[in-house]
């Protein structure tokens, strides 16, 4: 509901969409959800769609056959990390890959990129056209005023002695445990998680508040995924800024963007903290290391940081 309710990135999709479909095209709409996509295509003059999901198949099987596809489309629950359709032909390979199954965080999306290689090169033709083309990356270094590691951590820990006061019992581990998942849960402004099935018709953008974030850098180009590019490649190892403006460095925003013929249809914003704030001056370069610490963690660390 909250997708399908923001109205002007669902048109920004719709129209990227209508404009790639070719007359009976055979389409793959990857990550299907509730069908909506398929059913732009079909309507476009797609000649069949088989749309694939792990969820949602009973919702978008009905919402087919209450709009007239159920003839020409095709639900498969499946996983696409497995490369499999089943029970779906594959003696004709697909003409058009709808892979918006980017969910809009680079510590996830790095993987469901090269997802979108593997499924493109296993089932789509020489010249499958793939939506969205490209995804694009960028960052900037910032201090973020509304939230903070730091407190977010040691608030955390101060629970552990509330809870063995009340209940006898070290909970340590659970603590622990809790600490590792503070740095993803705040990688997302507040009005893109509250309400959860209500959402504004203006999200086309996802940016954090201006009031709640200061840069220090520019933003600086990280990757861009060509999905009409033959292989491939995956974040560089790590992220370099160049400080425009003093202040405390607390952390980076990434801005994705979703590019179908050049123009971003969906943009995002994400934040990932540093593991320690540090004080910079303009003209500093800040290196960090974009490794798989970062990955399981969301958290930053300066290059040859001491841990």
């Amino acid at each position: 509901m909250r997708l399908l309710l923001s109205i002007d990135r669902g048109h920004n999709v719709r129209r990227a969409v209508s404009a790639a479909i070719r007359p009976g095209a055979r389409v793959l709409d990857a990550g299907t959800g509730s069908g909506l996509l398929s059913f732009v295509a079909l309507a476009a003059g797609a000649g069949e769609v088989v749309g694939i999901d792990r969820h949602h198949v009973d919702v978008a099987r009905a919402l087919a056959a209450h709009n007239g596809f159920a003839d020409r489309m095709t639900v498969v629950e499946a996983d696409l990390a497995g490369l499999e359709l089943p029970g779906v032909d594959l003696s004709r390979k697909f003409d058009v890959l709808l892979a918006f199954i980017h969910v809009n965080n680079p510590l996830i999306d790095e993987d469901r990129a090269r997802l979108v290689y593997e499924v493109r090169d296993r089932f789509g033709t020489s010249d499958c056209t793939v939506l969205p083309n490209r995804v694009r990356y960028r960052v900037a270094g910032c201090d973020r005023l509304d939230w903070d590691l730091f407190t977010e951590l040691s608030d955390l820990q101060e629970s552990a002695g509330i809870l063995h006061s009340v209940y006898g019992l070290d909970f340590q581990p659970l603590v622990d445990a809790a600490k590792q998942t503070v740095a993803r849960a705040g990688s997302r402004p507040a009005s893109a998680v509250l309400p959860q099935w209500r959402s504004p018709t203006t999200m086309a953008s996802l940016r954090f508040p201006r009031e709640d974030v200061r840069l220090l850098t520019d933003n600086h180009d990280f990757v861009t995924f060509d999905y009409g590019a033959p292989a491939f490649t995956g974040f560089p190892p790590q992220v370099r800024l160049r400080i425009a403006t003093p202040g405390r460095l607390s952390g980076v925003i990434w801005t994705q963007e979703l590019i179908c013929d050049g123009q971003p249809v969906w943009t995002t914003e994400s934040f990932s903290p540093l593991a320690t704030a540090r004080t910079v001056a303009a003209g500093d370069e800040v290196v960090l290391d974009a490794d798989d610490e970062w990955r399981a963690t969301n958290v930053l660390r300066s290059h040859h940081q001491p841990m």
